[in-house]
Formats: C-alpha cells, structure tokens, sequence
C-alpha cells in the first residue's frame, strides 16, 4: 500500500503549473485513481483524495489557460469548447465562475445574446455574490458600474483563491 501512495506522490511532486507539460499531471491522476480505487479505506486515502481535488483545479486550470489563449486570437468555437469542458467535467473547481463568465462574454460578443443570457442566470443563480458574476451583469447591462474597490477584490491570486474556497 506505502509503495502505491508513494507512487502517487512522486508524480504529484513533479506537477507544475498549468502552462507546462500535463504528464506529471495525467499520471499523477491515474496514480492517485488506481489508490483510491484499490484502496478507498485506507489511512492514506484521504491525502490523496485532498490532492485529487487539486489536480482537478489544475486540469481545470489548464483548460482555461488554453481557452484565453483562443480568445486572446479570436478562435471562438476552440475557446467555447475549452470552457464548456470545464463547466461539464470540472464544475466544482475554483475556475468554474470564469469559465462560466468568459462564456457570457464570447456568447454576447458573437451576437447570441440568448446563450449569453443563459449562460449568466447559471453564474448567477449558484454565483451571485461573486465578482465573476458582477463582470457577466455589466456585459449585459451597460449602465452597471463596477467600483474601484470590487476590481481590487477580483485581483486574488490562485493560491488566494484556493485559500477561500478551503475555508
């Protein structure tokens, strides 16, 4: 068992961030997998459950690196398909809300405004006190202003970010 969970976390050490190479990342998902599937009870498992749910942020967060870079070259179906990814396979990530925004904001600027619209009540219904969800409101209603203060707040970092959603 020790051998396994130490498998697992020598691939878990070689993860990096989202902008490198995702086979430390793949293999250390199947590593931790195979663990908890052969060993859901034991005294490891709950370590490696912990560190699963990081590794689905990082996947996550992999996605959403991708998508930016499509929209930052106008590649919109690409970018739609990345963050529709991320809604369907990782909606209890931390990315969830931008994936979900940067939807309202390709959908609205593409014309559909009604997969915008669509896309905003889910931001907002399961959302609606975050900044994500303000910046989704002020595509779609011009005459909201975002003040000085709620754009600092939206300024967190990824291991801030990780740090609320813990607490």
């Amino acid at each position: 068992i020790y051998a396994h969970y130490l498998l697992a976390i020598i691939y878990f050490e070689q993860i990096s961030d989202e902008r490198k190479d995702l086979g430390p990342l793949l293999k250390a998902d199947n590593k931790i997998n195979f663990f908890l599937k052969t060993f859901p009870e034991s005294e490891y498992a709950i370590d490696l459950r912990f560190k699963k749910d990081l590794i689905q942020n990082q996947l996550s967060a992999k996605e959403l690196y991708i998508a930016k870079y499509y929209i930052s070259v106008q590649k919109w179906i690409p970018a739609i398909n990345r963050l529709k990814l991320i809604v369907d396979k990782y909606e209890k990530t931390i990315f969830i809300e931008e994936a979900l925004h940067r939807l309202v904001e390709i959908h609205y600027h593409l014309g559909l405004e009604n997969d915008a619209k669509k896309y905003a009540n889910i931001l907002g219904y399961n959302y609606n006190s975050s900044e994500w969800f303000k910046q989704s409101y002020k595509i779609l209603n011009k005459e909201y202003k975002i003040t000085k203060a709620e754009k600092d707040k939206n300024e967190d970092g990824l291991i801030k970010k990780i740090i609320k959603k813990i607490k």
